[in-house]
């Protein structure tokens, strides 16, 4: 599918979207601790109102294809958005483990039939990549992830 959109403007109202969602923490985070992370959605605000006057005043529109299923695209997009939802509920461990097993599923599922045996064989990379996001936040950067219900 190919797609000719401004994209100064695109990219802006994104960088807006993307701020305003974070603008606003989901729990309650220290006076010293927010103030690195609100500098930084102020310079993705400045950013993204500069990109937009840009867009306006000296329009550069451009072709964009996107490749494959749109139909794809959009599930995996909600999944991120159900992982997202779901972290609070079920903990960041056993929500990130279900969604990198059900996106591996997924995306595979295209090329070939995935079996039982296929997904096993899978399992020590994916435990892998989860464990190492868990250890890298929780160990070393120092982040308190969502406990959830389980984990």
């Amino acid at each position: 599918m190919i797609v000719r959109l401004n994209t100064d403007i695109a990219a802006g109202v994104l960088g807006l979207v993307f701020g305003a969602v974070l603008w606003f923490p989901r729990a309650d985070i220290g006076r010293l601790s927010i103030i690195f992370p609100r500098a930084i959605l102020l310079i993705l605000t400045l950013i993204s109102v500069a990109l937009i006057v840009k867009g306006f005043i000296k329009p550069s529109g451009r072709q964009i294809e996107i490749t494959g299923s749109p139909r794809r695209l959009v599930t995996v997009m909600v999944g991120f958005f159900l992982w997202w939802g779901l972290v609070e509920v079920l903990g960041f461990l056993l929500t990130t483990l279900i969604a990198f097993f059900a996106l591996t599923w997924y995306l595979a599922r295209v090329e070939t039939v995935v079996t039982w045996q296929r997904m096993l064989m899978w399992s020590p990379i994916i435990l892998a990549l989860v464990g190492g996001f868990y250890l890298t936040f929780t160990e070393v950067l120092n982040v308190r992830l969502p406990t959830g219900l389980f984990f």
